[in-house]
């Protein structure tokens, strides 16, 4: 009998793709969706057999889609697959207990492996993967990213561009007092040092991040 799986994925071509590969591997697809509480809805209604579940989403990251299905005890076994190979990132999903870690640019040939490893009992992820961590530099954190508010998302873009409080208050129609407050309320959130310039650099550093997020 074939099993169920529910793929969530904001981007259509890839979870389109991935849906081809996942029949021809006879699965059941009973829900693409693009939207992560959409997804984790319908995980709870459905109680698939798998749950392939995309980093970054409106609604809800995978890792808090996750870390809900492991909350409420589902026996959902989950695969995230990602752009990001952040060392944080992925550490995270090991502490929630992923079944199965992709990265999207290797996703489609690996699944057939990583489905059939999971199906034996095993946790599986590419080999590549931590030779890109080891390798990576990038400090990039989507689960951090995430929390930030829309309000907090545009100031950080103006730190990127590496414009003063003033300019930011001005261009924002708020107050510099008001800019400072949100700078610490996002090196907050981000986990940052309490170094003066440790905003600016990370900010500067994952600006090429930001649209991928938006």
């Amino acid at each position: 009998m074939a099993k169920n799986i529910i793929i969530a994925d904001d981007h259509p071509i890839t979870a389109k793709g991935m849906e081809v590969v996942l029949k021809e591997l006879g699965f059941n697809v009973i829900g693409s969706f693009v939207n992560g509480l959409h997804a984790f809805n319908n995980i709870c209604l459905h109680q698939p057999e798998y749950a392939l579940l995309d980093m970054q989403m409106p609604g809800m990251c995978g890792l808090d889609i996750v870390e809900k299905i492991r909350s409420q005890n589902l026996k959902t076994k989950v695969i995230i697959y990602t752009m990001f190979n952040d060392i944080s990132v992925f550490k995270e999903a090991m502490d929630l207990q992923v079944d199965g870690y992709l990265l999207k640019e290797f996703a489609i040939d690996d699944l057939k492996e990583c489905l059939e490893a999971i199906e034996s009992g095993k946790k599986w992820y590419n080999s590549k993967i931590e030779e890109k961590l080891q390798n990576s530099k990038v400090t990039f954190s989507p689960e951090l990213y995430c929390t930030l508010s829309p309000k907090e998302r545009s100031i950080i873009k103006c730190i990127s561009d590496n414009k003063s409080t003033k300019e930011i208050a001005n261009e924002q129609f708020i107050s510099e007092k008001t800019v400072e407050s949100h700078r610490r309320n996002i090196k907050n959130k981000l986990k940052l040092s309490e170094k003066n310039n440790a905003l600016l650099v990370w900010a500067i550093e994952n600006k090429g991040f930001f649209p991928l997020m938006d």
